[in-house]
């Protein structure tokens, strides 16, 4: 006990020197609270090593256990030198096979009196008729007036729509052209005669439908 409360003592003082010294430094609060939190750490770390050194020294030593003695060699037997038994053979008895029966004689196959051959009518297959060919269909267009005329912008939408082939460039350029004439059409969708020429270079293909 007197170790002990030496020992607290040197620590209680060492923390108190530290407070004492950081309070002499004129430094801060928190400066100060920092160093006696250190200094307590360092105290506590003596304190867990102290505890340690005691707890190991107060462990038994293990005692040493002897060395293995090597077991006794067991006490030599006279042994008898093992008969050998030598398997005789066995004698196999053979039973006498059966006598085979004698095969009868194949029965020799009438001979056949070559006959006359045999005719047969087959029956004539009369020619199939030939499929008669659908005659093409000619489309005939009425040649087209070169003058100057009025077209139909609603004609021209339908004739577009119902002729227009598979070049989406192209129909989508008739579309674009085609919002651009109405501002020009009248009520009834009569194009002025000024715009023939612009119909026929757009939708020369397709004017055939047009009425």
């Amino acid at each position: 006990m007197p170790v002990v409360g030496s020992r607290f003592l040197v620590e209680a003082g060492f923390i108190i020197a530290v407070a004492v010294i950081a309070g002499i430094e004129r430094f801060s609060t928190w400066w100060i609270i920092a160093v006696v939190a250190g200094a307590w750490l360092i105290v506590a770390a003596v304190e867990i090593a102290v505890w340690a050194r005691n707890v190991v020294a107060r462990q038994p030593r293990a005692v040493e256990e002897p060395a293995d003695l090597a077991p006794a060699p067991a006490p030599a037997h006279a042994s008898r030198p093992p008969v050998v038994v030598r398997p005789q053979p066995a004698v196999e008895t053979r039973e006498p096979e059966p006598e085979s029966e004698p095969e009868p004689e194949a029965e020799p196959e009438p001979e056949r009196k070559p006959g006359s051959p045999r005719i047969v009518a087959v029956p004539s297959h009369e020619p199939e008729p030939e499929p008669e060919l659908e005659p093409e269909r000619v489309v005939a267009y009425l040649p087209m007036n070169d003058s100057p005329r009025e077209w139909n912008l609603r004609e021209l939408e339908r004739a577009a729509r119902d002729q227009g082939g598979d070049n989406v460039a192209q129909n989508e350029e008739r579309s674009y052209l085609l919002m651009y004439l109405r501002e020009f059409a009248g009520p009834d969708g009569i194009l002025p005669a000024d715009f023939d020429a612009l119909v026929r270079e757009s939708f020369g293909d397709v004017l055939h439908s047009v009425a």
